[in-house]
């Protein structure tokens, strides 16, 4: 008898036995990609990193955040359409992900057709600051005369191309009825800190990702483009207390799968992120960055992007923001 063959037999029972597993549950065992199309630090990197830890436990997989950033987050989000649509890979990512075409050339997937929907999850209010430089307007009907005055002298500093805080300064521009000048970045941290050394004048920016700033005497906030006052910021008044009531804008993150995702699989993973954001802990670490968790449905997601779109594009329209 050859020794050999016991030893391949047992070898041959186990390759036989993995083909019984099913492949859901030897998906359990791989890490879940949650590709974040930013670079880290502005709030949509923030946020992803406070519901890791519960959505790994809640799915029951190892949770690892991937930051893609570039392209007004194009390239995370491309990333993330060419992958299986096994539910291990997923994109975190904002409000501008919707309207992408519309401001940005050769964008090669569609938002709509190319993702599927899995949940919003938390709401970004937006503040517009500026820098301390000396003789720059403090108070924000000033400021707003100001830029209606000397438009080319107040440029405005954009996360991304279609942010809120591009689509901010557009509309903007548009109450005022003059052009604003905005400079595009990689993400909100590298926009601030150009505000922040007086390079770029304003921006339109999440509450969240400049507070501390605007606490330690780095930032002035203007006015909130919230509906009302901010319990995080009291002092600072509403846009419509400004003189601007239409200039209501929020920021908003969600959680979309590859084309095709199972609804099962789409299902499992709302359940676990708004149980994430249902916890306690989470709820008060997003309130200390202006942020507070959305719970709805799928279907109210999907509904909203459209809405959005339109919304948007209109003032993508009147503005005459061309895709760059």
């Amino acid at each position: 008898m050859n020794p050999a063959a016991p030893a391949r037999r047992h070898v041959l029972g186990l390759a036989a036995l993995a083909t019984l597993v099913p492949a859901a549950a030897r998906a359990q065992s791989r890490a879940i990609r949650l590709v974040v199309p930013y670079a880290p630090g502005g709030t949509n990197d923030v946020t992803a990193r406070l519901l890791q830890h519960r959505l790994s436990e809640g799915l029951g997989q190892t949770c690892v955040i991937e930051n893609r950033s570039g392209a007004s987050g194009a390239i995370g989000a491309q990333e993330v359409a060419r992958s299986a649509s096994d539910g291990q890979t997923l994109l975190y990512s904002n409000e501008v992900h919707p309207i992408l075409k519309l401001v940005q050339r050769g964008v090669p997937f569609d938002a709509v057709e190319d993702f599927t929907p899995v949940c919003r999850t938390v709401s970004i209010p937006y503040v517009l600051v500026g820098g301390m430089k000396a003789g720059q307007p403090t108070d924000p009907r000033a400021l707003l005369t100001a830029v209606k005055s000397k438009p080319n002298d107040f440029t405005f500093a954009c996360s991304s191309l279609g942010s809120v805080g591009h689509l901010g300064a557009a509309a903007l521009g548009q109450r005022l009825e003059v052009e604003v000048t905005t400079v595009i970045y990689r993400g909100t941290g590298p926009a601030i800190n150009d505000v922040i050394s007086g390079a770029v004048p304003l921006m339109f920016a999440p509450v969240g990702a400049v507070l501390p700033m605007i606490q330690g005497n780095q930032l002035r906030a203007y006015a909130v483009t919230a509906p009302a006052r901010l319990s995080s910021m009291p002092d600072t008044p509403t846009i419509g207390e400004a003189g601007q009531p239409e200039m209501l804008f929020e920021g908003w993150c969600g959680i979309w799968g590859p084309k095709g995702l199972p609804e099962a699989r789409v299902d499992a993973t709302r359940t676990a992120t708004q149980a994430a954001l249902r916890d306690a802990e989470v709820v008060q670490r997003l309130a200390a960055i202006g942020c507070a968790p959305i719970i709805e449905s799928t279907a109210d997601f999907a509904k909203l992007m459209v809405a959005e779109q339109a919304r948007n594009a209109a003032i993508i329209r009147a503005a005459g923001i061309q895709p760059e």
